[in-house]
């Protein structure tokens, strides 16, 4: 089963952050992620748009970054316009059917009313997801959020595509964010400096492990296979997150 996990990054404007809680609710996810480097008002004065939707405020998480944010996902989207130069693919709203995992938890993230993500955020991301509107034009965020749930949950009749009573066991999980940054992490200390330098490694190793959706059994394979060809003896890792 899918589980989506709404992502809003420095949101400026309280009723936006109300009008995603609504639109959650009626699409019944609970899981709100929001980005505050510190304490913002903004998350306070939301409740006055968060019709029938304030217990999702109530438990809304706040994360400090992005990266804390979306690290116990599976696969991320990052919802933008403004694709810089980044060498995470590009895909319309309406074609995202097409690029779902079939299981796992799915982070959907969006940025700031005024300049959206940065580049930096992008490129934590899987995929960039753009919701296609005539001119300059864009959407707002309550609305960004509202188009693009329908467009995710319509064609499930009921409405849901998180089933919150199911949860895969401890054997057959997959593989979180933070255990693939730590291998992409452990790559780039063994590599050599000709890989290093090449400007599509972190974001491609990035989106073939995000694809494949390896479990944790199967990653901490890779991380066994990697560690024997640097010759570094295995080794228990401490961090809960890292694949042993």
């Amino acid at each position: 089963m899918l589980e989506f996990v709404i992502v809003l990054v420095e949101p400026e404007h309280p009723h936006n952050v109300g009008f995603v809680a609504r639109a959650m609710c009626a699409n019944a996810l609970t899981d709100l992620r929001i980005v505050y480097q510190k304490y913002n008002s903004v998350l306070a004065d939301s409740y006055r748009t968060a019709h029938a939707s304030k217990s999702i405020l109530d438990h809304a998480k706040i994360k400090k970054n992005l990266k804390e944010a979306i690290q116990d996902v599976q696969y991320t989207i990052a919802f933008s316009r403004r694709t810089f130069e980044s060498v995470v693919p590009v895909i319309s709203l309406p074609s995202i059917q097409t690029i779902l995992p079939k299981e796992g938890k799915v982070a959907l993230v969006f940025g700031r009313e005024s300049i959206g993500l940065l580049l930096e955020e992008i490129n934590q991301c899987a995929q960039i997801c753009e919701i296609p509107v005539p001119g300059n034009h864009s959407l707002n965020l309550g609305q960004a959020v509202s188009v693009a749930l329908y467009e995710l949950l319509k064609e499930n009749k009921s409405g849901l595509l998180n089933d919150y009573s199911s949860s895969f066991s401890k054997k057959n999980s997959l593989a979180n964010k933070a255990q693939i940054e730590s291998f992409i992490s452990f790559l780039e200390e063994n590599l050599t400096e000709r890989y290093k330098k090449q400007h599509w490694f972190q974001g491609g190793i990035r989106l073939l492990l995000q694809r494949l959706q390896p479990s944790e059994n199967e990653l901490g394979g890779l991380f066994g296979v990697a560690r024997s060809l640097s010759r570094r003896p295995a080794r228990k890792e401490s961090h809960k997150n890292k694949p042993i």
